[in-house]
């Protein structure tokens, strides 16, 4: 069959390169061609002002960075050295890692396919400010030319279905959902979303780098050791939780590096390979995380891990850790980062669950796409 995956295989991010590259290779082992679609970009519903808060303090820290780098400080240098690692990244990316995923610069839209998946990651958020997502009606499977339409672990994200209402699309998202064939979604606002508007539950998954092991592509050592991993978006990680990451990491002497994303001067930033990536968290002593997939990689290697839980992701975070019974694991007061941090979990436990996902996961795939070879 030549089934299309219509994914977040674009941005940026090591978790969605990731998540794309398990679920395509999982379907390519029931024999299938698998390829991957791009979707229109349409406008977003919230409307943004240009000029918002976070463009004038950016605004500000640019002519900071400019006036410390004429006066050649330091402090500019690195942060100099900070920017241009994200630009390599991104340039990396586009040029290396998302051929690996079949992905060119040249964009691939709907077409004929036997079947189409939309999925995994947050696909059905539909009520956020990005611009380079919208309100993209074809991640709902609009004018979707295949015989079979299906998602997989996709996720309403910060959505929901009093947001849907509020913007008046939850009868139009209803009609769209109502046409796929069947619905996977990974957090349990997702499965409230869709069981209201469509009459009936849908199936929850994990997200796909849970179901493969990337064999022979993950490096078996890496060049550090004695450190833990910070794994957060840029500039979220607040003073007094860099103070208690510090102080941990000096306790226990360690190094802390960061990857991805900076965030700290003191901090040796590492600049990696998606699969390089695993290598490192599957090392690492310890994981300070602040994202979804920084505590998926954590749960899939058995790491001694602290999730910080934030507004903006309370309810993904908290569904996941949840899901595997490692809510011990979530910060609620950074002063307790040590002691989570040295408490064990039942590594057994959690490896028995994420057995059992995989096998429900490869179950409702191959009853679309066949066997894996």
């Amino acid at each position: 069959m030549k089934i299309g995956i219509i994914s977040m295989q674009r941005v940026v991010n090591y978790g969605s390169f990731l998540q794309a590259y398990s679920l395509k290779t999982i379907i390519e082992k029931m024999g299938n061609e698998v390829e991957f679609i791009d979707y229109h970009v349409e406008p977003p519903l919230i409307e943004v002002k240009e000029e918002t808060v976070e463009v004038k303090q950016q605004s500000v820290v640019n002519k900071a960075i400019r006036y410390l780098w004429e006066h050649r400080s330091p402090k500019a240098v690195k942060l100099r050295n900070f920017y241009r690692a994200k630009m390599y990244l991104t340039k990396r990316y586009n040029e290396e890692f998302l051929p690996l995923l079949g992905v060119t610069d040249e964009k691939k839209y709907l077409c004929k396919e036997d079947a189409i998946v939309i999925g995994s990651d947050e696909v059905f958020n539909c009520l956020q400010t990005n611009k380079d997502v919208g309100y993209s009606k074809e991640l709902f499977g609009k004018d979707a030319n295949c015989d079979i339409l299906i998602s997989y672990a996709a996720s309403f994200g910060t959505t929901t279905l009093d947001g849907l209402k509020k913007y008046g699309i939850d009868n139009e998202i209803a009609d769209m959902l109502s046409e796929f064939d069947d619905i996977s979604v990974r957090d349990k606002n997702s499965i409230e979303v869709v069981t209201t508007l469509v009459g009936e539950e849908p199936k929850y998954h994990v997200d796909p780098v849970f179901l493969s092991d990337y064999s022979g592509l993950v490096p078996d050592s890496v060049k550090l050791k004695d450190y833990m991993i910070v794994y957060a978006y840029g500039s979220r990680i607040s003073e007094t939780e860099a103070a208690a990451i510090n102080a941990f990491a000096a306790q226990n002497n360690l190094k802390v590096v960061t990857i991805g994303e900076t965030n700290r001067f003191e901090w040796e930033h590492l600049m990696l390979t998606p699969f390089e990536v695993l290598a490192y968290f599957k090392n690492a002593e310890y994981v300070v995380t602040d994202t979804f997939h920084g505590s998926v990689f954590s749960i899939k290697y058995n790491k001694q891990f602290a999730t910080i839980v934030r507004e903006g992701n309370r309810q993904k975070l908290m569904d996941l850790l949840s899901r595997f019974n490692l809510e011990s694991r979530r910060v609620d007061d950074i002063a307790d980062l040590g002691k989570i941090l040295k408490t064990q979990y039942n590594h057994e436990e959690v490896n028995t669950k994420i057995k059992t996902e995989r096998e429900n996961s490869i179950n409702y795939l191959r009853k679309y796409f066949g066997n894996e070879a």
